[in-house]
């Protein structure tokens, strides 16, 4: 799915007609402050920026769900609707812990490729520095599948969100279809958040194994200037033996301790939203 997708329906998602409700008012502004965000590119700023925004939604979604008016209504009236938020809420939360581990398994490889790097460069150390590489590429080309999988459940989310939309009925009361809209159009950017995410990490399908035969065999690969992000960039730098390997390595770093962070706190909101979910099912 292309950015500019992406960009339309977040557009479309934020703006559907519903009921609104004074109830709901902290989550639309949040809404509304995700959908500022630029979504146009696949750059790390803007992605980073949308995880934030995440976090703060959800933190607005926190508050809504201890509200007493909401928890009445979702407890009398949306047992259905709560079975497939409490079923999303565990989906998202698992993408977001497997997601969370892939930095920090690419900020080992990243670490270990700068720390053969600096050896070469002061006492020889290339074949060290080889082996660093070829590890990198194998973890990345995991990446991309482990990427792709992930990419695979936010579509499942995505189609059993569409699915269920006939469990609202707009005879019913004002302030329950402003719940279920509210809590659906949560659900339904933060799958165009994380899918932005994961195409992030998954890329463009390249010829990455040749290349690493090219550099291990000491041969000068021309640098492809049409990458798209750190990664990719990375990616060309690491297989051509360029001499901005380094700055390329610091980039990734600083890209995915960003990542890290900011995955970890929506990991921690959605276990938040999730307790409270679950605290109205029990009352």
């Amino acid at each position: 799915m292309s950015d500019m997708i992406v960009k339309n329906q977040l557009r479309s998602i934020i703006s559907l007609p519903s009921r609104s409700h004074p109830s709901t008012t902290g989550i639309e502004e949040a809404l509304h402050k995700v959908k500022k965000i630029n979504t146009t590119t696949d750059s790390s700023e803007s992605i980073l920026m949308s995880l934030a925004g995440l976090e703060e939604l959800y933190s607005c979604t926190e508050e809504f769900l201890k509200m007493g008016s909401t928890q009445r209504v979702m407890s009398s009236d949306g047992s259905e609707f709560m079975e497939e938020m409490l079923d999303g809420s565990l989906r998202l939360m698992d993408i977001c812990s497997v997601s969370r581990d892939l930095m920090v398994e690419t900020h080992e490889h990243v670490r270990g490729v700068q720390s053969c790097l600096r050896r070469k460069k002061l006492a020889g150390g290339g074949d060290q520095l080889d082996v660093a590489v070829l590890g990198y590429v194998g973890f990345r080309k995991n990446m991309r599948k482990e990427a792709r999988k992930l990419l695979g459940s936010l579509k499942n989310i995505d189609g059993g969100l569409s699915s269920s939309l006939s469990v609202i009925n707009r005879d019913q009361d004002e302030h329950f279809v402003a719940v279920i809209d509210a809590m659906r159009r949560v659900v339904s950017v933060s799958v165009l958040v994380l899918r932005s995410f994961l195409e992030f990490l998954s890329g463009r399908q390249s010829n990455i194994k040749s290349k690493l035969a090219s550099v291990l065999k000491k041969k000068k690969v021309h640098h492809d200037e049409g990458t798209n992000n750190e990664l990719e960039s990375l990616d060309s730098a690491i297989c051509c033996s360029h001499d901005d390997l380094q700055k390329k390595l610091e980039d990734v770093e600083m890209s995915i301790d960003g990542f890290e962070k900011n995955l970890e706190g929506l990991f921690r909101r959605l276990i938040r939203t999730r307790a409270s979910l679950l605290n109205i099912i029990s009352h």
